[in-house]
C-alpha cells in the first residue's frame, strides 16, 4: 500500500480526537492510534474509504481499552479525572459539538455511560456519522445503536451542566471565587456555587489532594480556604485555555505547575463542577504543550 501513511497522517488528529473523547486518557488515545496504523500496515489492501475503515477500527480499539481501563479506574487512589489537553486560544476545534466534547466535565460525565452508549453518542451526536454507519462500526443493528445515543443523551441532559457558557463567563465567575479567597469570605464563595457542587481533586497518590469528592457549596469553600491559607507566599497563577475552556494552573517558585485548576456551571449560572488536577503525570503533559483538536 505504497503512498497509505501521508492519508493516515492526514487524519491522525481526527482519530486523536476521536481516541481522546472515547478514553479521556491522552496517552491511552495515542497508543489507540498507533495500534490503528499498525493494523492498516497489515492490512492486505487499501481500503476503498480509508476514514471510515479506519474509524471503525480505532472505534472498536478504544472500546476494547475502555472496558480495561473502567476496571483499573475503579482502583485508582482517589477521584479520576480525564486528562487536561493544552489549547492555545487560536487553535479550537471546528463546530460547538466538538468544542463542548473536549470540556473537562463532559468528558466527566461521559465516563457513566456504557463504552457502547459513550461510542454511539460521540459518533452520532458528535462526529455526525448515521445510525447505519455506527451500526456497521460496532457490528450490531440501527435500533440498538440509536438506543445507546438516546440513553446517553438522556443522562448528559439530566445533568444541569451549561456546555455552551462563554469563556467571558466562566473567566468571570473564576475570577469572583479568586477574589473572595484572597479576601477569606467564605459566604462570598458560597453565593457563587451551585447547591450540588462538586470537588474533584486527582491527584492520583502521587500528590496531596482530597481523597473523595466533595459535595456541597460549604464544604467546597471551606476545602478550599484551607488550602488557600496553606499555599506558600511564592505560589502564582496563570490563566489559559485547557480542553477549550478558561483554567487556572498553580505555580512553584520554579515555574512548574502543580495544580490545574477547571470549573463549570449550571443552568443558573452558578459553579457546579470544579476539577483540579494534582496527579504530576497529567500535569507533565500538559506542560509539554501539546495539542488535541
Amino acid at each position: 500500500m505504497n503512498g497509505i501513511q501521508p492519508e493516515f497522517e492526514e487524519l491522525r488528529p481526527y482519530l486523536m480526537g476521536l481516541a481522546y473523547r472515547i478514553l479521556g486518557s491522552r496517552s491511552d488515545a495515542e497508543d489507540a492510534v498507533q495500534d490503528t496504523w499498525l493494523r492498516l500496515q497489515k492490512h492486505q489492501q487499501q481500503p476503498d474509504n480509508i476514514k471510515a475503515w479506519l474509524t471503525r477500527v480505532c472505534t472498536n480499539i478504544c472500546l476494547d481499552s475502555l472496558r480495561k481501563l473502567k476496571r483499573e479506574r475503579q482502583n485508582y487512589d482517589g477521584p479520576w479525572l480525564p486528562d487536561p489537553v493544552c489549547m492555545p486560544a487560536d487553535i479550537s476545534p471546528s463546530g460547538p459539538e466538538l468544542a463542548e466534547s473536549l470540556q473537562l466535565a463532559y468528558l466527566l460525565l461521559l465516563e457513566r455511560l456504557t463504552p457502547t452508549e459513550r461510542a454511539s453518542f460521540l459518533l452520532h451526536d458528535v462526529f455526525g456519522y448515521s445510525f447505519a454507519e455506527i451500526a456497521s462500526i460496532l457490528k450490531t443493528d440501527i435500533q440498538t445503536s440509536r438506543q445507546h445515543a438516546s440513553r446517553a443523551r438522556k443522562h448528559l441532559k439530566a445533568n444541569k451542566t451549561r456546555f455552551d457558557t462563554s469563556h467571558e463567563d466562566i473567566a468571570t465567575l473564576g475570577l469572583h471565587v479568586q477574589k473572595a479567597l484572597a479576601q477569606g469570605d467564605i459566604a462570598g464563595m458560597v453565593r457563587h456555587l451551585a447547591s450540588d457542587v462538586e470537588l474533584w481533586a486527582d491527584g492520583g497518590g502521587k500528590a496531596l489532594a482530597a481523597r473523595n469528592v466533595i459535595v456541597g457549596p460549604e464544604k467546597v469553600a471551606a476545602f478550599f480556604a484551607g488550602i488557600y491559607r496553606k499555599s506558600p507566599d511564592d505560589m502564582t497563577a496563570a490563566h489559559e485555555l485547557v480542553n477549550g475552556q478558561p483554567s487556572i494552573r498553580i505555580l512553584d517558585q520554579e515555574g512548574q505547575t502543580v495544580s490545574l485548576l477547571t470549573i463549570s456551571c449550571n443552568s443558573d449560572g452558578k459553579i457546579n463542577y470544579v476539577m483540579a488536577h494534582r496527579n504530576p503525570d497529567k500535569l507533565n503533559m500538559f506542560n509539554a504543550r501539546t495539542n488535541l483538536i
